[in-house]
């Protein structure tokens, strides 16, 4: 049987969007790349599997963060912890120390109350975009 030969991400600049965009199923949390699956029913299957906890670990983070309970979890107020990994904290918590998951899975649209940001750098530089505006008249 002849296998296709694995080949690792490249560092284009679509491979860094998807890293961006993709955190939390890739280093932050499931580390999918090492799962290093060939076989394509089994990695859907794996895909559909991470889609549902990436849901779950989410909903449960929004409703650590509605309850006030965000400071259980992550020590600093600025870290910068996505739902995802505040829900992966709060799933840990359950196991080890007691407390319990939320009974009701609902994700709550609209605006974020408490946006994650890496750093207070990031959080200033999204007001410091420079636009320029140029205009054009033709001649009719």
């Amino acid at each position: 049987m002849n296998l296709p030969r694995y080949k690792p991400f490249n560092n284009t600049a679509s491979d860094f969007k998807l890293k961006r965009n993709c955190g939390d199923e890739k280093s932050n949390g499931f580390q999918l790349e090492r799962s290093q699956i060939r076989s394509v029913p089994a990695l859907s299957r794996l895909c559909f599997v991470l889609a549902v906890t990436t849901l779950l670990l989410t909903v449960q983070g929004q409703q650590v963060v509605a309850t006030g309970k965000r400071r259980w979890v992550d020590a600093h107020w600025n870290r910068g912890n996505s739902y995802f990994r505040i829900g992966w904290n709060w799933l840990k918590g359950c196991l080890h120390q007691g407390w319990h998951l939320f009974p009701t899975l609902a994700l709550h649209g609209g605006v974020d109350p408490e946006p994650a940001l890496a750093s207070k750098k990031q959080a200033q530089q999204q007001f410091e975009r420079e636009f320029t505006v140029k205009s054009y008249r033709f001649a009719a």
